[in-house]
């Protein structure tokens, strides 16, 4: 394939001259290079020994790679394998800005590789989706432009470059998972990655503390009815408790969306049983915005099931039984939660967005400067100000406050765009899987909702809205209606 290629842009005579090296022996050597060059720079800047042990794991999951006859399969299930398993290379450092390589974009990254140098996606085109992609450049441009008024442009640089790798993140899973048989390996990764986490959720519930996968741990207690205290653990994602939770909540709805549908793809897992798992752990961790973000998701399908799906309403109140289980299970835990003090923790976060609107009135057109709220936020205190100080628990505000009037509409042009183009599959899969694209507009939907609720700053809730905003394009490309049967939204 690559010799192919080669033909279409260079002279024959210059082919010629060029040695000719087997694929497979290109991608050796290319491995053992990159592997040679971290080893050194491991043994130059050593400061744990776990570093050198993720090179030695490295070193062998390489090696188990390269023998595995059926490479690009084996990436499109790893793909979505990886996504709760949430491990990083830091290339640099500063203050709340990291700079990092992610095990999930390597994987995607090395999808398109092995996609592209054997023919594997069977078409050659580009897929760009500009009408999120459009929208998408639009609020890079607004950070850039927020670069006029930043008091740290490496920040803002970082900052830029993590919501850059974003929208290659979309491209990458709408261009190399095209078929259905693609979409039914990254599935099978995605969904067993969840079970497995929800295992682990538990797990880590019950020993009272979190991990992820190279050993960092923070104790956060376990869950004691007695004493009135909830442990909330933070699953494998290394990051806030509530990103595990909002994992959990968008999951579990597009394995509903799976059940009510009349067909189901051969994911191997039960979506019932997948989904309950789901809504265990939610209950588990019992946080209020996820809770919320999933009872509005589960409003969603519903009513647009009823409307376009009615086919599906029985199983809609099968579903509803069936979820009643493990409410009812977790009851004492929800009760516990509903007694904790809503209007001290409201009005604490009401407090934060002052912090946010003296930021925003200080430069309203183009912000205070993309990824600077948190080394600023000291700046803008009002004169009376008492309490916790953190970055505003909002999305919307705290993009409004760092890119001004012109960085927040291009942003909620970009989500809008993104719902739009959710809603407008529904009408274009076919009618036997209709409930599950139904079930990605609810995982939007509660997705967008956590923003108002939560920093939302962090790659892991970026992933999280990247992957179902790219299985939102996906899934009714793999999955088309007849031409004849394509309805009008």
């Amino acid at each position: 394939m690559n010799v192919q290629i080669l033909r279409h842009l260079w002279p024959e005579r210059i082919l010629r001259r060029l040695p000719q090296i087997p694929w497979s022996v290109g991608m050796v050597t290319v491995l053992a290079l990159v592997l040679l060059f971290a080893c050194f720079q491991a043994v130059l800047t050593l400061r744990s020994l776990k570093y050198l042990l993720a090179l030695v794991v490295l070193g062998v999951l390489a090696n188990f790679f390269l023998v595995l006859p059926r490479k690009f399969i084996f990436l499109q299930f790893m793909a979505g394998f990886s996504m709760p398993f949430y491990v990083e290379l830091i290339l640099m450092d500063r203050d709340a800005g990291v700079l990092s390589i992610t095990g999930t974009f390597l994987i995607l990254v090395s999808l398109a590789v092995v996609g592209i140098a054997t023919g594997a996606t069977g078409d050659a085109r580009i897929l760009l989706e500009p009408r999120v992609l459009l929208p998408g450049a639009a609020f890079v441009c607004a950070c850039l432009l927020s670069f006029i008024n930043t008091s740290d442009q490496t920040l803002t640089l970082i900052a830029i470059l993590k919501q850059v790798e974003m929208f290659l993140v979309f491209l990458l899973l709408v261009n190399f998972i095209r078929r259905e048989q693609d979409l039914v390996w990254f599935l099978r990764g995605l969904y067993l990655g969840f079970i497995i986490e929800c295992g682990i959720y538990v797990l880590q519930n019950i020993l009272g503390f979190s991990f992820d996968l190279v050993g960092n741990t923070r104790w956060q207690g376990k869950t004691d009815l007695e004493t009135g205290r909830i442990g909330s653990q933070r699953g494998t994602f290394g990051t806030s408790p509530t990103m595990a939770v909002l994992y959990f909540s968008v999951v579990s709805l597009s394995l509903i969306g799976m059940f009510l549908s009349r067909r189901r793809l051969p994911v191997r897992l039960n979506s019932l049983v997948g989904a309950a798992s789901g809504v265990v752990c939610l209950i588990l961790a019992a946080k209020r915005a996820p809770l919320g973000s999933f009872v509005l998701g589960m409003i969603t399908i519903a009513a647009l099931c009823w409307k376009f799906a009615p086919q599906v309403r029985t199983r809609l109140f099968k579903i509803m039984a069936g979820l009643m289980i493990p409410i009812l299970l977790g009851l004492p835990v929800l009760l516990l939660r509903a007694e904790a003090n809503h209007e001290a923790d409201y009005e604490e976060r009401v407090n934060l967005t002052r912090v946010a609107w003296l930021m925003f009135e200080a430069n309203p057109v183009l912000g205070v400067g993309f990824g600077t709220y948190d080394s600023v936020k000291r700046e803008y205190l009002p004169p009376d100000w008492s309490g916790w100080l953190n970055t505003v628990h909002n999305r919307y505000l705290s993009t409004l406050s760092e890119t001004g009037v012109v960085g927040i509409s291009c942003f909620i042009l970009m989500l809008l765009m993104v719902l739009l183009t959710a809603y407008r599959g529904i009408f274009r899969i076919r009618s036997e899987f209709r409930p599950y694209q139904i079930a990605l507009v609810g995982g939007l939907v509660a997705i967008y909702w956590e923003m108002a609720w939560d920093i939302f700053l962090d790659r892991q809730h970026e992933y999280l809205l990247w992957f179902i905003a790219a299985l939102a394009v996906i899934v009714p490309r793999a999955l088309p209606a007849e031409p004849s049967t394509v309805e009008s939204p």
